[in-house]
């Protein structure tokens, strides 16, 4: 990935979630979800990955305007598709475009309690 963005190792064999939340500047939105969108289908084109979804706030003035999360078949999958020349290029495009001023937050995680109408924790 881009310099500016360091994801985390997850080296392990069990599905993750990559989660990464965006500071966006509010006139700046609509450019940075044509470029992410780039960048979803570089990724979703990778072995290992399972889906992707951005959320947008619906508030305004908030600082974590996108938060994403992408989900993969495992760590092992996820350290592979980084290594991947196209997404790794479709990354750099979104960070070093001179329009946006884009501060990414990315973290990889496990499910660690998953609950569902009607369970019991």
């Amino acid at each position: 990935m881009s310099e500016k963005v360091s994801i985390p190792d997850a080296p392990v064999s069990e599905p993750v979630t990559m989660i990464n939340a965006f500071t966006v500047p509010l006139e700046e939105a609509e450019r940075f979800l044509e470029l992410w969108t780039g960048n979803a289908a570089a990724m979703a084109a990778l072995p290992g990955f399972v889906r992707t979804r951005m959320y947008r706030s619906l508030v305004d003035d908030i600082e974590l305007r996108f938060i994403t999360h992408a989900e993969w078949e495992s760590g092992k999958a996820l350290q592979q598709a980084r290594t991947d020349p196209g997404w790794r290029a479709s990354m750099q495009r979104l960070m070093d475009d001179p329009g946006l001023h884009v501060i990414p937050r990315p973290g990889v995680y496990q499910v660690a309690l998953d609950i569902r109408p009607g369970d019991r924790p």
